[in-house]
């Protein structure tokens, strides 16, 4: 990378940058995958991870669950006690059976929220959503929703009066296709605007086959505008379920070239603070 890269992703790094979302499978001869998961990837242990962290210049970051696993949470409980209690923190995926008793072992366990993936169970139901808002809400936590954009428009409504706050995932897969003006635009910008929604800033899963990430920077610089306090940034490390793996340094320096200092700062280091609470 060339100097002026280098300058780039150095200067979060200075600041304590974190990575908001990566995800850790296995070791599989402790953490065997269910029988019939929703998905098999390929072993990607918090091991590996660490060496992504160290060349990227991470140093606080948070294991979100992956879907495969369903509600055994303990491979990313593992991962976060692995990389450090006072670095790292958990999402974890619970159902309406999850007892209080396991949901505070989980906040012991540095976990902060809890992610709902509506791309693999293909649809959103808002009762289960509720219920599971209402059993975090003490704790603290937060509901970090994957989501179609489409999803997303036509439940705004529900995100909106939510007892807890709403991280939106991989930037509500908008299709830039579309354009700046369209309808999941802005409603994703409402809910911005309620200043009880934040948004992860992972734009490579809404590119169009052959898509450039250039083609996301607009929507990543109005994202920033409407709400510089709460937006996130993350690997998405090792990247499951791409036909093409994605470098993941690459995805970093991209991002990093979108956005000045002060917002780098915010984005990278300072946001991610306060939601998940690193001292």
């Amino acid at each position: 990378m060339d100097a002026s890269t280098a300058r780039l992703v150095d200067a979060p790094a200075a600041v304590g940058i974190c990575d908001t979302h990566f995800h850790v499978f296995g070791p599989y001869d402790r953490f065997p995958l269910p029988r019939h998961p929703s998905y098999a990837p390929q072993e990607a242990t918090a091991a590996a991870y660490h060496q992504v962290a160290e060349r990227l210049g991470i140093d606080r970051m948070v294991v979100v669950q992956g879907g495969c696993y369903g509600t055994d949470n303990a491979a990313m409980l593992d991962a976060v006690q692995i990389l450090g209690p006072d670095r790292a923190r958990g999402i974890a995926i619970i159902d309406g059976t999850t007892s209080v008793a396991e949901l505070h072992r989980l906040h012991e366990g540095g976990v902060r929220g809890i992610r709902l993936n509506a791309i693999s169970d293909k649809r959103i139901d808002a009762d289960a959503i509720r219920t599971q808002a209402n059993m975090i809400a003490e704790l603290g936590w937060h509901i970090q929703l994957h989501a179609r954009a489409d999803q997303i428009v036509q439940h705004a409504a529900l995100l909106r009066d939510l007892p807890v706050e709403v991280v939106i995932d991989h930037c509500g897969r908008i299709d830039p296709r579309e354009g700046e003006d369209q309808e999941a635009m802005r409603a994703m910008l409402d809910l911005l605007a309620t200043g009880r929604c934040w948004i992860k800033l992972i734009s490579y899963r809404s590119l169009p086959a052959g898509g450039e990430g250039d083609e996301m920077a607009p929507f990543l610089r109005r994202f920033a505008a409407a709400a510089p306090e709460r937006c996130l940034w993350g690997t998405d490390w090792p990247h499951p379920l791409m036909e093409v793996v994605p470098d993941t340094q690459r995805l970093f320096e991209e991002l990093c070239s979108v956005f000045d200092e002060p917002l780098r700062k915010k984005i990278f280091s300072e946001n991610a603070e306060r939601l998940y609470g690193f001292k």
